[in-house]
């Protein structure tokens, strides 16, 4: 693994853990000072964020792909500005009527579709439009960061990150502390953070795309993007209804101060996602790269050491997830009422995450090739059975009937999808990969977890720090013990343990 890569995948974790933990350190405070009901409008407004990216039409992933193959090229750079100016200009017609939709249908969700009990609807209905607006902007800014992806510039985008969620998530609880705790004066505030992101970004993508050349849009262009583009928006479109869908219909369903306590469940769900969003940002251009440039081995040996990573890390999260689910949430929020409430739904939709952060990495392979031919044949047929089971699911069984389908529908998805696309990209690597790669850390996951069970701890005698300190320290040593199950990881640790001594010496 080369250096550049080593530091990506660094700083792409830093990023994304401070993101993740800043975002679920804040939120029990934002529940405290806004009220469970207000922030099931915050909770509503990141669904739509998770949806509206389908109207992308894969542009923002599809450019990750083309910047990583133009960079290095003559004349690649004005190529991705001619390719930018012209999917800018089709992106800024749907955005207008993006924001026009929700803007003139802010009164109708208001009404018909939320659920407030104690929320002014005029309140509600203004909130939804600047949601709109937000909306809109973030767009962009998909886009922006997928070309910095793709150039591989990581560092610079974590650290701005870092910057633009303190800003976002630090300055929004002192807003609604010290200034004001009214819901439409935190969306102000977080729209004028989505204005600032996206000059910021947009800067940074144009000083490192400058070209001395006239830049024209280009129709031949967009054509010439168009197949994979719009097979990666399908691709898309199914990941929003396997990940957002039930949680729409949950917005409308449930109460807003129970959706409120949803987004605990939430929180810790897209949580677990981030554990493979930083490598899979560092290593999917990585492996176009090494394809591209006839590796396919080099590729395949960075596609199977992601994934054991990957299910070393979830295994040991999601099971402590799952056997703790409300000492960690209490612990956490210190909401007994929101934590009795959300621990069970926790248990299946972390269980679902878990199988879900391994199985993408087959999306990943086929992406790769630029081959996604299988997943939309899958992905036409998927929703014929996935939309009625949530849709079922979630008017018969609420939240929790919701969280048993996820995981369903992911466990169905890997047992059958996978040696399917191993068979046509990567044929004879699936029983080593399931067998050596996947399974190790989920046995030895279990057996741990049992044995701490037995020892029958009574968490209500100790305070709420104690019990969180408690599970960080169960966790850290599941972790280390799936770790070292793997000789190239015990390899690795003797090596630096022997630099050290003989530094020392």
């Amino acid at each position: 693994m080369s250096i550049s890569l080593k530091k990506n995948i660094i700083f792409n974790y830093i990023g994304q853990f401070y993101v993740m933990f800043i975002g679920i350190f804040m939120l029990p405070f934002y529940l405290k000072y806004l009220g469970s009901e207000a922030y099931g409008l915050v909770g509503f407004f990141t669904v739509l964020t998770a949806i509206m990216g389908l109207l992308d039409m894969g542009l923002s992933s599809t450019f990750i792909r083309e910047t990583s193959n133009l960079k290095d090229k003559k004349d690649g750079i004005y190529q991705l500005r001619v390719l930018l100016k012209s999917i800018e200009l089709v992106m800024l017609g749907i955005m207008l009527m993006m924001f026009l939709t929700i803007y003139f249908s802010s009164e109708w969700i208001s009404i018909n579709w939320l659920q407030a009990n104690h929320l002014d609807l005029v309140l509600v209905e203004r909130c939804i439009k600047l949601m709109g607006f937000m909306l809109a902007i973030r767009w962009f800014v998909g886009l922006h960061q997928g070309i910095i992806m793709g150039l591989e510039k990581q560092v610079w985008l974590n650290i701005y990150k870092i910057i633009i969620n303190t800003l976002r998530f630090v300055g929004g609880l002192v807003l609604i502390m010290y200034i004001s705790n009214d819901i439409f004066h935190f969306f102000m505030y977080q729209t004028l953070i989505a204005i600032i992101e996206f000059l910021v970004l947009r800067n940074e993508v144009y000083k490192n795309l400058f070209s001395r050349k006239v830049i024209k849009s280009s129709l031949t262009e967009l054509k010439r993007i168009m197949p994979f583009a719009l097979s990666i928006a399908f691709t898309t479109l199914i990941g929003v209804v396997y990940a957002q869908f039930d949680k729409l219909l949950l917005s409308h369903y449930l109460p807003l101060k129970e959706y409120g306590y949803l987004a605990l469940v939430v929180a810790i769900q897209g949580a677990i996602m981030q554990f493979s969003g930083p490598l899979s940002k560092a290593v999917l251009p990585r492996m176009v790269s090494l394809l591209s440039n006839d590796k396919k081995d080099d590729m395949l040996i960075l596609y199977r050491n992601s994934t054991r990573f990957i299910s070393i890390m979830v295994s040991s999260i999601v099971g402590m997830i799952v056997a703790f689910s409300y000492e960690l949430l209490f612990s956490w929020s210190g909401d007994m009422e929101a934590s009795l409430w959300a621990s069970p739904i926790l248990s299946w939709y972390a269980l679902g995450n878990a199988i879900f952060a391994i199985t993408i990495f087959q999306y990943f392979l086929q992406y790769t090739y630029g081959e996604l031919k299988y997943q939309n044949r899958f992905n036409m047929i998927t929703p014929l059975f996935i939309i009625p089971i949530i849709f079922y699911a979630v008017s018969h069984y609420g939240a929790y009937g919701a969280g048993i389908a996820w995981f369903l529908i992911q466990a169905l998805t890997f047992l059958f999808w996978s040696p399917f696309i191993h068979k046509k990209f990567a044929p004879n690597i699936h029983k080593h990969w399931l067998f050596y790669d996947i399974l190790p850390p989920i046995l030895i996951t279990t057996i741990y977890l049992y044995c701490i069970k037995q020892l029958n701890i009574n968490f209500a005698e100790y305070s709420r720090i104690e019990i969180f300190l408690m599970l960080i320290t169960f966790g850290v040593i599941l972790l280390m013990i799936n770790s070292f199950i793997y000789k190239d990881i015990r390899a690795i640790f003797y090596t630096k343990v022997l630099k050290f001594k003989m530094r020392k010496a």
